[in-house]
């Protein structure tokens, strides 16, 4: 307790990392641009995801991506399509119309199906498990199971378990009495189990907001945590098996954090979150390197012309959370949700050149 407790004071009194840290770096995430790979498309494919998962199978390496009820196989560096598989969306081997996340892993896929049930498949599409989402009380309102805003789901081939969010469409005031936003569940059993927090007071000032009012985690594998991240907090709260603590995630930018509005239309009710404001996004986690990155939307512009720049960054932690790093960028020339292999970090870029294959920057850290 006692080493926890050392550790928030020097958060507390620390008030700018770069000035605590002599080597903390700030500069343009362009910087650290490598190279650019080029992932070729099939005729049925419009557009490719920004994520795909790594994987080392029979001592070849391949690169899948989930698109549209289909999976994509490449290999890897040669970024070259192998195969399209055809998934169903009924029948007995069916995942579902409506998918709200999905993840591939070692042991197959894994679908959010609706909000009815996670569904476990092979590769060749075949339903392996199918696991239906455990009830909630009232004052949860209504559970929305999804990988939506920065909340991949993440599997542990290890303990053969799976793990995911509920996470509120926007923060009502019953949701304030709610804990299980977190849930594990154990594909050999069956079983879900919740993992719990509470939103902090704050975000009473934040109710009926789709931007501000949500959250975002990431789970790593290796250090058996959770990381929350809230839009309009500067700290990032940390649940490590039965203790909860928090940690310094502040941009060195100044952020103003607006409120959205709700308009009543008849019997239903538009939410209109405000554009501009500043919001923490979601944090990404870099198993090779252990860095984590939270995603920073800092300001957004519109010029003479009707475009637009949104400067955004990434503030980079290390393995004890510890800002290391904050780098720059504008998210309307490079898409801020990534994929991360040994040997990179790679990033989809927003203007595409070519209609037959789309580029992905690969960013390689050297701190």
């Amino acid at each position: 307790m006692g080493k926890y407790f050392f550790f928030l004071l020097a958060v507390v009194f620390s008030c700018n990392s770069k000035e605590s840290n002599p080597e903390f770096i700030s500069g343009e995430l362009t910087e650290y641009i490598s190279d650019t790979i080029y992932f070729e498309k099939d005729e049925f494919t419009k557009n490719l995801p920004a994520k795909f998962a790594y994987l080392e199978q029979d001592d070849s390496i391949f690169l899948y991506a989930w698109s549209d009820k289909r999976l994509l196989k490449y290999g890897y560096p040669s970024e070259e399509l192998l195969s399209s598989t055809n998934f169903f969306a009924e029948g007995p081997d069916g995942v579902g119309f409506y998918i709200w996340g999905s993840l591939i892993t070692q042991d197959g896929l894994f679908f959010i199906s609706g909000q009815k049930e996670i569904v476990h498949t092979d590769f060749e599409g075949k339903v392996v498990s199918r696991f239906p989402f455990p009830s909630v009380p009232e004052e949860r309102l209504a559970a929305n199971f999804s990988a939506m805003n920065g909340n991949d789901m993440t599997y542990d081939a290890a303990t053969k378990t799976l793990f995911l969010a509920d996470v509120p469409f926007v923060l009502q005031e019953p949701n304030m009495n709610y804990r299980d936003w977190l849930w594990k569940l154990d594909t050999r059993s069956g079983n879900f189990e919740p993992v719990g927090f509470n939103y902090p007071e704050k975000y009473r000032e934040h109710y009926d907001d789709p931007e501000l009012g949500v959250f975002a985690h990431s789970y790593i594998i290796d250090r058996d945590l959770f990381v929350v991240n809230f839009p309009a907090n500067d700290s990032l709260l940390i649940l490590d098996s039965d203790k909860s603590y928090w940690v310094d995630g502040r941009s060195a930018r100044t952020l103003i954090f607006e409120k959205g509005k709700t308009e009543p239309r008849g019997e239903w009710t538009v939410f209109n979150p405000s554009m501009k404001t500043s919001r923490y996004k979601f944090t990404q986690y870099d198993p090779y390197r252990k860095r984590l990155l939270r995603y920073v939307n800092i300001e957004t512009k519109e010029s003479e012309i009707e475009t637009y720049t949104n400067e955004s960054s990434f503030v980079v932690l290390d393995s004890e959370f510890g800002k290391v790093a904050e780098l720059f960028f504008d998210n309307q020339e490079i898409l801020p949700s990534g994929f991360f292999t040994p040997n990179g970090f790679y990033l989809k870029l927003v203007e595409q050149e070519n209609d037959d294959k789309e580029g992905y920057v690969r960013i390689v850290f050297d701190f």
